[in-house]
């Protein structure tokens, strides 16, 4: 098994939309105005919910959660110095975490306040 989607939240759509469309440079896939973003990447995706709305029942079950949530993104090592300087010139606040000869994190916030990591596959042992 792999994981397939992984779920965050907002109260505010827009300025999501805004900070991983823009800043992170993800490719949208959808949206439906005041109830997600869903966005399409290497072999998953990541789908952005409002909890007030996906809270209500509807045709899939009702599911939501608090922003303050985690996710991590695949970085290639190499870009992991231009990736900081991106999240820097966006005006983040980035901590770089050294997880000893199997590389390094950029840990960061999205708007929302969901913790989000950039980080190579090997942290993990997986390539």
């Amino acid at each position: 098994m792999r994981v397939l989607e992984t779920c965050l939240y907002t109260h505010d759509l827009t300025a999501a939309e805004h900070f991983y469309s823009e800043v992170l440079g993800l490719t949208l896939h959808s949206r439906v105005p005041g109830r997600h973003l869903f966005y399409r990447l290497d072999g998953s995706m990541l789908l952005i919910f409002d909890p007030r709305a996906s809270a209500q029942p509807g045709d899939v079950p009702p599911h939501a959660g608090t922003p303050g949530g985690h996710a991590c993104l695949t970085l290639d090592p190499a870009q992991t110095g231009a990736w900081e300087a991106r999240l820097r010139a966006a005006g983040l606040h980035v901590t770089r975490y050294a997880w000893g000869d199997r590389g390094e994190s950029l840990y960061f916030h999205d708007p929302a306040g969901n913790v989000l990591e950039l980080a190579p596959p090997r942290i993990w042992g997986l390539t």
